[in-house]
């Protein structure tokens, strides 16, 4: 739903072993029950969720299905929200904390049912692991692990120093800790086998019809009862309105939006993905063929495709940019530090995209206007293949009449970027600044 230049070609793409299915524009007026904007995957979600309810749903992009970050990103699937689960423990009671990680775990199991019921041939491969760089690093997974336990009753594996090597094969690592839960995708194959169910199941799906604007309409007592739904060529009028654009929520023309608009940041991710290593060295790379992260906070993370290549993430702007013109040298540098032993592998791809970051990296989710049809979620801060699933949960919840999960997250409180429209970039990335000196030392 952002309006983006014209982007690097990613692996993704080019990996696709059949043609897209392309949907229409819309052109004229289209009545639904619930009317969700954007193709990625918390569109996808939470109107699969809907149509499973037996709702009427159309679904609005303005590009393609998966144009933005749900067909571009790092495919990690890891079952918690962008930032730390303890930031939920700092914004809320203990209860609503374990509501909430019961919800991100659910959601991880959610998706892989999801994946099997609909035969979505997404490569999914089980296993994440959190590296340890420093001794700093190594206490805090001990520490996490026995909080986990103790709170939430869950556990993770021990990775010590002497067994880092079973699993990444990095000098970079003092220890790990591995979820069985989490996991690896083809993230692009997820969103187009998400639109297929959509549409096998009677979804109207329309791409390259962007939303402009939103009005709501009162019925003859003066209560509001419709939402008109305005794109360069049509309309669709319906009951309930979701907004999961995302970076795309400043290109809609309302105040609601506008305002929502401000409380997220589009942050540029860079990711590489090199040549078919061959078996040998691909299993040297990553013995365990677990997704791995690293634990700083502007972080290196990696896993291997389906074809044995290393698909390599970690740069990023804050500067709203998709990826400089030069993203293979910046991000072939960075793999090297971590694996000196791909030294003659080829770059075959360099690719970009937009995240939507929030000011304390926590979701944020609501009703967008006073009239409660309107739901948006946003801010999903660099870890959305689960968390969208979770979000289009709770969304889902709230229109066929259970509130409770959206009323907790209405609790948390999220600010505007500092700086207006033009400064907040720049002022956020002098902040980031700070952060990545913490990552040298």
């Amino acid at each position: 739903m952002h309006n983006q230049t014209i982007l690097a070609p990613s692996y993704y793409e080019a990996s696709l072993t059949a043609p897209r299915t392309s949907y229409p524009v819309l052109n004229g007026h289209v009545d639904c029950d619930v009317c969700v904007v954007g193709g990625g995957f918390m569109g996808l979600h939470t109107a699969l969720n809907l149509q499973e309810q037996g709702l009427k749903v159309v679904l609005l992009e303005a590009q393609r299905i998966g144009a933005a970050a749900s067909g571009r990103n790092g495919g990690h699937v890891i079952p918690e929200f962008g930032g730390s689960q303890r930031n939920f423990e700092k914004n809320l009671d203990t209860e609503s904390a374990k509501e909430v990680w019961a919800i991100t775990h659910g959601a991880a199991d959610h998706l892989r049912a999801r994946i099997a019921k609909y035969g979505i041939e997404c490569d999914y491969r089980e296993g994440h692991l959190e590296a340890a760089i420093s001794t700093k690093h190594v206490q805090a997974l001990k520490d996490w692990q026995a909080h986990a336990r103790n709170l939430y009753n869950y556990e993770y594996k021990s990775v010590s120093h002497n067994n880092i090597h079973l699993y990444v094969g990095s000098k970079c690592y003092q220890a790990g800790l591995y979820d069985k839960n989490g996991g690896h995708l083809h993230p692009l194959k997820l969103a187009l086998g998400l639109a297929k169910a959509l549409f096998t199941g009677g979804t109207e799906i329309y791409e390259e019809s962007a939303v402009k604007y939103w009005v709501t309409e009162a019925n003859q007592s003066g209560q509001n009862d419709k939402v008109r739904v305005i794109t360069t060529s049509g309309e669709v009028t319906c009951e309930n309105l979701v907004l999961g654009c995302n970076v795309g929520m400043e290109s809609l023309q309302t105040s609601a939006a506008q305002k929502l608009a401000k409380r997220i940041l589009p942050v540029g991710s860079w990711v590489i993905a090199t040549e078919p290593l061959g078996s040998t060295l691909a299993n040297e790379v990553l013995p365990s063929n677990a997704a791995v992260v690293d634990m700083r906070f502007i972080l290196d993370y990696y896993r291997l495709s389906a074809d044995n290549r290393l698909v390599f993430g970690g740069g990023c702007s804050y500067l709203g940019k998709e990826s400089p013109s030069n993203v293979k040298d910046i991000m072939r540098a960075k793999m090297l530090t971590v694996f000196p032993q791909l030294t003659d592998a080829n770059i075959d791809f360099g690719w970009g995209g937009l995240i939507d970051i929030s000011m304390n990296r926590m979701p944020d989710f609501g009703f967008a206007d006073e009239s409660k049809r309107v739901l948006y979620a946003q801010g999903f801060s660099g870890s959305g293949v689960v968390a969208t699933n979770a979000a289009a949960g709770v969304l889902s919840e709230a229109i066929i009449g259970n509130t409770a999960k959206l009323a907790m997250f209405q609790r948390i409180q999220h600010l505007p970027f500092p700086g207006g429209k033009l400064l907040r970039a720049p002022v956020t990335a002098a902040g980031m600044l700070y952060h990545r000196l913490l990552d040298m030392l």
